[in-house]
């Protein structure tokens, strides 16, 4: 496969197979040695760098998704003969340890201060904290943004140029059959219609790892993830709001939309992966993985949101908890792609909230996750789904708990019996009597904080 890109303003092209990683791109075929390699999963920010305006984990983009990028490195921002001014100010205020870490740590700040040239300490803090520096030290590493921050240092970048003529890739005669990147949703679900099974490729936070575990292969893929129509967000004429299946966790984050009516769908897209898997990950590709630990299923669960399937023969809506079968497992069909995720319009006066336990706060996977959605009328449960997730193979509704308290009056006793209800009803595969009294607790804490803000 030939592609060109656009790194650090030249433009530079490669032959490589579709899922060659960027950062291998960047190292091997550019000879661009400053972006690192540490875990290679996409957790430690090693290897950031800056893909058409938004940071990423290099080691998670495959070749067939960089065509016709443009790239930015950590040689773009400045070099060791011409170091630019955040290079400097990070040397100068000791955020330099051991330096494997440091491009990394440099090219996401100069990310954050190129888009928000004033942040805040908070902002700055979870902008840096997809970065890990095992050296410790994020005081100075803090600190040395803030001082670019205030030294005006995000004003004096200039947006950087794309000179590809073409963003799709030219594949080899052996990859033609093997390998797709269309542009639109029809000519997807035409390829798809002729050529089923194909690995499909979003996100690439999870495949990139499973391919190279061997738990998936990726001889024969399409790509989705350019596809205008799969990144639209709308409120619909039919009462539902609609989230294309490769909309990113950045993209639920900072859409009016979701913040106005699904707010805690944006709260667990805020709190999944640092900034770097947020400009990646998509909803769909959570939906599709079926794993116990994904975030966005719990939600969607106590939403009780629906699943929109296109193919070329027709559509499929179904309920979520219906979509995912099994570990790893769901309904969808070979020639068939998650085009929409649809949520049901919460009801005026509803209530709704995400929480998540794990070891830290910031990219951690969830030990504990709970989902919550509650109508109340007249001081009466109406309408109550609780989820919870990382305690079974896949997550799940609280049905016996939902159909206990529904009916009931909204009183200190219903909190209490709630909490007792969740944590007697779940059945962690580890960590038995911790996972319990956390769900239960935070039950308690989603009634509790209704009554503190007032039903």
């Amino acid at each position: 496969m030939h592609i060109e890109l656009t790194v650090n303003g030249e433009l530079r092209s490669a032959d490589v197979e579709p899922m060659t990683r960027l950062i291998d791109i960047i190292r091997n075929d550019l000879r661009l040695t400053g972006t690192k390699e540490g875990c290679g999963e996409g957790e430690c920010g090693a290897c950031s760098v800056i893909m058409d305006g938004r940071l990423v984990t290099s080691c998670l983009v495959p070749a067939i998704q960089a065509a016709g990028s443009s790239i930015t490195t950590i040689e773009g921002i400045g070099t060791p003969e011409r170091p630019s001014d955040l290079q400097v100010i990070f040397n100068e205020e000791g955020a330099i340890h051991c330096g494997f870490c440091t491009p990394g740590m440099i090219v996401a700040a100069h990310s954050l201060l190129e888009r928000n040239p004033e942040p805040n300490d908070d902002e700055i803090r979870r902008e840096l904290s997809g970065n890990i520096c095992r050296c410790t030290g994020y005081g100075s590493i803090c600190g040395a943004v803030a001082r670019a921050a205030s030294e005006g240092y995000g004003h004096r970048i200039e947006p950087a140029a794309n000179l590809c003529k073409s963003r799709s890739p030219v594949f080899t005669e052996d990859e033609a059959g093997r390998y797709f990147a269309p542009k639109t949703l029809d000519e997807a679900l035409g390829i798809l219609n002729d050529h089923p099974g194909l690995l499909i490729l979003s996100g690439c936070t999870d495949i990139l790892v499973d391919t190279r575990s061997g738990r998936t292969t990726a001889d024969r893929a399409i790509d989705i993830f350019g596809i205008p129509e799969l990144h639209r967000i709308y409120k619909g004429d039919d009462g539902y709001v609609h989230i294309g299946g490769s909309v990113t966790n950045d993209e639920l984050d900072n859409s009016p939309l979701i913040n106005e009516l699904l707010p805690a769908l944006a709260y667990c897209a805020r709190r999944c992966g640092g900034p770097a898997i947020q400009n990646r990950a998509t909803v769909g590709g959570n939906l599709c993985t079926a794993s116990g630990a994904g975030d966005l299923p719990v939600v969607l669960l106590a939403f009780d949101a629906l699943v929109f399937l296109a193919g070329a023969d027709g559509t499929t809506r179904m309920r979520t908890e219906d979509f995912v079968t099994g570990y790893r497992q769901t309904t969808l069909k070979p020639h068939q792609i998650v085009q929409e995720i649809l949520i049901p319009l919460p009801a005026p006066g509803s209530r709704q909230a995400f929480f998540k336990r794990g070891s830290r706060k910031a990219l951690t996977l969830s030990r504990v996750s709970l989902a919550s959605y509650l109508e109340l009328e007249q001081n009466r449960v109406r309408v109550l789904r609780f989820a919870a997730g990382s305690m079974s193979p896949i997550p799940r509704r609280l049905k016996r708990t939902e159909e206990a308290l529904t009916g009931k009056t909204f009183d200190a006793a219903l909190i209490e019996r709630a909490g007792d209800l969740a944590a007697e009803e779940i059945s962690p595969r580890k960590q038995t009597a911790y996972r319990k009294k956390i769900t239960g607790n935070l039950v308690r804490r989603f009634f509790e904080e209704i009554v503190s803000k007032g039903s």
